[in-house]
């Protein structure tokens, strides 16, 4: 049995709260997360592997994250321009932290009244 992936998603946690602007970053998607949590990232496993070398684990997961829509008083335009430029931000500190590969961004479709939200499907080997 290889050692627990807590190690891993704790690392990627570490490099992901140092994105400029991110305000908390924390494993688990919290029910009673606040307006001061935003600019928020947070690191949801929904599942843990085995990893291609032996002895190591591997987890995929969503990291999420986002901001309040009322912060931009420029309009909504201007924050899918803010978000999608912390998304790429994201992504690129999540592929220098371990052996990283993307799926995917999936977008809350401006869904949600008083957030954007987004997620990275990206999966994480260590």
């Amino acid at each position: 049995m290889s050692d627990s992936a807590f190690p891993l998603l704790r690392g990627l946690r570490d490099a992901l709260a140092t994105v400029p602007g991110v305000a908390t970053c924390r494993i688990g998607l919290e029910a009673n997360m606040t307006p001061a949590d935003y600019p928020m990232v947070r690191l949801v496993p929904s599942r843990v592997t085995h990893g291609e070398v032996i002895g190591r684990r591997a987890v995929e997961l969503l990291i999420y994250f986002g901001q309040p829509i009322h912060e931009f008083s420029a309009g909504l335009e201007a924050q899918w321009e803010a978000l999608l430029a912390m998304e790429a931000a994201l992504l690129a500190t999540a592929m220098q932290h371990a052996t990283t590969t993307y799926r995917e961004t999936i977008l809350d479709e401006d869904r949600v009244d008083a957030y954007k939200l987004m997620a990275l499907r990206v999966e994480v080997q260590g």
